[in-house]
């Protein structure tokens, strides 16, 4: 694949905070056009590793593009920790709430562990506990919209914040894990039952990236509480998941290609990967992991941009729950382009999220919420 060209800049006549914090982020990823220029620093040399979600995570590119990105703060939840759509419904101002909006607390967490600033893991904390004060006696989340998608999701994303305080060594967050942990538990082991899981697979069927928010989902809670069961099960989802790459390393969704849920799909995957515990399906997902990415970077413009062109979800088919369309979440195919390189050892696949970077500084959270 040929070198990714990275763009430039534009003469402006006023110089913007916008460009400050391009610039910025620019010369912390080692961008060529500022090498020499007064505060610059080289690009960070040493590569981390996937022994386990922090390592896979702490992560030089990330922690200069999205870690301390200004806009990741930017969201607010309710003094309650209600996020988005669910605040507006706390406040009778939407029909529905919906589980899987909370998840931004695992975005939070891993910022805020990774870039010193636990003010991000407070915050996530707020989310956190208005979710599973929403939980049921069965361990589901009653009266959320779409009910199996929408905490898979959850359970996905609060389980990679948990796992990651409990990596993360900070005594302060022990209690709030060993708390949460038979919660979140109780929620993944709701997901297998088979009369909530059958329907929950069909329901999913069309969408490849299900599989490995399902994966992470079951695969990361075990990981944090130490159930075989939850293993178990993460990896059957997850080799289902890879029976339906297609050659050229599509993974399907509606029966077509998306690349922006290609994107989502390569980051759950990498994000259950250090908890899967089977090696032969390590490799397996390395290698589904090496094809897609493949296909995705063959998407990627020289402009740091996904074309989006032909795909079947965000190009302009869809809505968010709020009524937004979708458009490609940049904010996860940047970590989704780290992780690709970090797993595989492909430098191209880190060229491509640096690429992002420069294009998109500062990364902006809102297709997320």
């Amino acid at each position: 694949m040929n070198e990714f060209v990275p763009p430039f800049l534009p003469v402006q006549k006023q110089f913007t905070r916008r460009d400050a914090l391009k610039l910025g982020i620019m010369a912390s990823l080692g961008c060529p056009l500022l090498e020499g220029c007064v505060g610059t620093r080289p690009a960070a040399t040493s590569v981390p590793n996937a022994s386990n979600l922090l390592a896979l995570v702490r992560d030089p590119i990330l922690e200069a593009a999205l870690y301390r990105s200004p806009r990741l703060r930017d969201p607010q939840p309710s003094a309650s920790g209600a996020i988005s759509l669910n605040a507006q419904w706390e406040k009778g101002e939407a029909p529905r709430w919906f589980i899987d909006l909370q998840r931004y607390a695992g975005d939070l967490i891993q910022a805020g562990i990774c870039s010193d600033d636990l003010s991000l893991v407070e915050r996530a904390i707020s989310l956190m506990r208005w979710g599973f004060a929403k939980q049921g006696p069965e361990g589901n989340f009653p009266g959320t919209g779409d009910p199996f998608h929408s905490t898979e999701v959850f359970v996905a994303d609060t389980a990679r914040g948990l796992l990651l305080l409990r990596l993360s060594g900070l005594p302060q967050y022990a209690g709030l894990v060993k708390t949460y942990t038979p919660q979140l538990q109780q929620a993944a082991h709701w997901l297998t039952r088979p009369d909530i899981a059958e329907p929950g697979r069909r329901h999913n069927a069309s969408f490849t990236h299900r599989c490995y928010i399902l994966a992470a989902a079951l695969g990361i809670s075990a990981d944090l509480a130490g159930d075989a069961d939850l293993a178990a099960a993460a990896t059957v989802v997850a080799r289902r998941g890879m029976q339906l790459q297609r050659a050229d390393g599509v993974n399907p969704e509606l029966g077509g290609f998306d690349v922006s849920y290609q994107s989502a799909g390569i980051l759950f995957a990498a994000r259950y990967f250090p908890s899967c515990k089977d090696r032969a399906l390590q490799a397996g997902l390395a290698g589904m992991i090496r094809k897609g990415g493949e296909w995705l970077c063959g998407r990627l413009g020289q402009d740091g941009n996904l074309v989006v062109a032909g795909s079947t979800r965000v190009a302009g088919q869809e809505k968010q729950h709020w009524g937004k369309t979708k458009g490609v979440n940049y904010m996860e195919a940047l970590q989704t382009f780290c992780h690709a390189g970090t797993i595989t050892g492909e430098e191209r696949f880190r060229r491509a999220a640096r690429l992002i970077a420069r294009t998109h500084a500062p990364i902006n959270p809102n297709e997320l919420v």
